[in-house]
């Protein structure tokens, strides 16, 4: 074991997959074996690795269905958006006999959610280290048997103290000053975008994981900077806009909802994706800021 027995190297995990050490950065890079570089070096938490076994598994038993398949529950798993949040909170006064159970606990636990059955609807926004979406990954991981609903285009960049007093110019100069960041969990795809960002310019993580603040989500990111708790963090536009913080953008990434073609047509979901296109909800999201609404409802193929 590493000294902190809660982390495998690649050669420990190997032994433990059983493989070959080369074939771990296949796993990693096609397979999505969860990890975290350290220093240059490869790191896999013990219990994302066990879970990402478990996903994994095939010929599993059938689970048991969903509750509430009748059209009286809708289950929500999968990252974090304020916007989104909104679109329950619209859902629950158009839809007053649905109850809405949403965990905002990151795309990587939203996709194991819905592989599992767990939930109705998955919401997902992962970037493909070769550039773009990963939504080859996606539907290699869960099958070809899901629909894949655009929510939206939004806005991620680096969260920064109001004024930026600090005067931060880019992404490669924010990494090279000596700031606290404000940190998402791994599996997040919010940190995966900041791991491969710290990669791409050759930034040591180290020190900057050292000095980190754990986060829960974009606004909490928002509200530790704004606090004085942190100094930046990556997050997105609307988070920025309403603790009133400064941001720098970086890119433009999608936002999606996955969703089970057997549950496609349950009268909740489709309640709920009729939303996509009200104007209410544009009204909404032009006051977050930051998101484009062109593809909203879109199913992609």
């Amino acid at each position: 074991m590493t000294t902190d027995e809660r982390f495998l190297d690649t050669q420990q995990v190997a032994g433990y997959l059983g493989i070959h050490e080369k074939q771990v950065y296949t796993l990693i890079h096609d397979r999505g074996l969860p990890a975290t570089k350290i220093t240059g070096k490869w790191l896999f938490p013990r219990h994302l690795v066990d879970r990402w076994l478990e996903s994994n598994v095939i010929n599993m038993p059938e689970t048991q269905p969903i509750p509430g398949a009748a059209g009286d529950l809708l289950l929500i798993a999968g990252s974090d958006d304020p916007l989104l949040i909104r679109l329950t909170a619209l859902f629950r006064e158009r839809s007053p006999d649905i109850l809405v159970l949403q965990s905002r606990a990151g795309s990587g636990d939203g996709l194991i959610a819905l592989k599992k059955k767990l939930v109705h609807i998955a919401c997902v926004h992962l970037v493909d280290p070769q550039g773009g979406y990963a939504g080859d990954h996606i539907r290699q991981f869960l099958g070809a048997d899901i629909a894949v609903i655009t929510f939206a285009e939004r806005t991620q960049g680096i969260l920064l103290v109001p004024g930026n007093p600090s005067t931060i110019k880019d992404l490669s100069d924010a990494f090279r000053r000596k700031l606290r960041w404000a940190l998402r969990n791994v599996g997040t795809g919010t940190r995966a975008l900041m791991e491969l960002e710290m990669d791409r310019l050759g930034i040591d993580p180290e020190p900057i994981l050292a000095e980190s603040v754990p986060v829960q989500s974009h606004l909490d990111a928002a509200l530790a900077i704004h606090a004085g708790r942190a100094d930046a963090g990556f997050g997105i536009e609307a988070a920025a806009h309403l603790a009133g913080c400064d941001f720098l953008p970086i890119r433009q990434e999608r936002f999606d909802l996955i969703v089970r073609k057997e549950n496609f047509f349950l009268p909740q979901v489709q309640a709920l994706l009729a939303l996509l296109r009200v104007e209410e909800f544009e009204k909404i999201a032009a006051s977050l800021t930051g998101y484009d609404l062109k593809e909203s409802g879109k199913i992609r193929v």
